[in-house]
């Protein structure tokens, strides 16, 4: 019976070659023309089989960085907190803040993630920009991701709720969950009409359940996802704003120190609540930008994330705030 190779069905005679060549060349430390006369072929055969065997995965290649460690910002940030791990991305003109921050947060998930993990996401630019590099070369179809907010209200502003959960699905072939509902309703009686619907309970249900949480550290203010959103208006902002608001996590509106700003406000909230958030095994916060510094502290002082990634510029204004 021929063999099969991630899903594909191979030629037995073709693949015993393909890893002859490669044992013999990788194992064996012998030269492409040592093998070419060895078996009585071209040595440009033997290189094309060296590359078709790379290309089909029977040859894979696996690089240890013996002095990878933190950077002196990375230790300085992380010695003042009580972050697990904090990942800064270097700024560069060839990329966005946003994109370095995005890749380096991707390069992580990829590293931790393991088959039956449930990823809980909030929405928003950030968490779409890191979804949407997410690599294809791995498959993962027994994770779950789901939505840890509400989102689904005003489309004439898109918070990408869809999109996320569509980017973890094509990447990864998770199965996706979206909260189908606002993320802030009129009335604490309204939101536990949402929450008796099958299909929205579930997915809070996978929101509760999620041992990775994967967060946007939101500015507050007019500039902020949950104002341009629809949910807030000038008048909430500006009654949050004198009660201490200085940003969001899954619409959770919180104070310098990550407590909640207004438990009435938040009581009507669709949204896991954050302290089943702070219980997660790895809650991984991800922001950039000199707005979202506060935010951010909030979130350290409280050990709301314990896995941060952000950039170079932001990290040290996080530092300079958190003195």
């Amino acid at each position: 019976m021929d063999p099969i190779l991630d899903g594909k069905l191979l030629d037995e005679r073709k693949t015993a070659l393909l890893v002859k060549v490669a044992k013999l060349y990788y194992e064996e430390d012998m030269g492409q023309e040592a093998i070419a006369k060895s078996i009585g072929l071209s040595r440009p055969y033997i290189s094309r089989l060296l590359a078709e065997a790379k290309e089909m995965g029977i040859i894979q290649f696996r690089i240890i960085d013996p002095l990878k460690g933190e950077s002196d910002l990375e230790r300085k940030l992380r010695s003042k907190t009580n972050l697990e791990k904090v990942i800064v991305a270097p700024i560069t003109q060839k990329s966005s803040h946003m994109h370095s921050v995005s890749k380096k947060a991707v390069e992580y998930l990829e590293e931790i993630v393991q088959n039956g993990d449930v990823i809980g996401f909030s929405w928003g630019n950030t968490i779409h920009s890191v979804t949407g590099l997410l690599g294809q070369g791995k498959k993962f179809p027994d994770i779950v991701a789901a939505q840890l907010c509400g989102g689904i209200s005003n489309l004439e502003h898109n918070i990408y709720c869809f999109e996320i959960a569509r980017n973890f699905a094509r990447a990864w072939e998770a199965k996706p969950y979206v909260l189908t509902c606002p993320a802030v309703v009129s009335s604490s009686r309204l939101k536990e009409a949402f929450l008796s619907d099958y299909d929205i309970n579930r997915v809070m249900s996978y929101g509760y359940d999620s041992n990775i949480a994967l967060l946007a550290l939101g500015t507050f203010g007019l500039q902020s996802a949950v104002y341009r959103a629809g949910y807030l208006n000038e008048q909430e902002i500006a009654a949050l704003a004198k009660k201490g608001a200085v940003g969001d996590i899954c619409t959770h509106i919180i104070d310098a120190d990550g407590n909640i700003c207004d438990p009435e406000l938040d009581g009507r909230t669709m949204a896991v609540p954050l302290d089943v958030i702070k219980k997660k095994k790895t809650r991984i916060g991800v922001a950039c930008g000199q707005s979202r510094v506060e935010c951010i502290c909030a979130a350290i002082r409280a050990e709301i994330v314990n896995v941060l990634i952000i950039d170079e510029a932001t990290a040290g204004y996080v530092i300079e705030r958190l003195k």
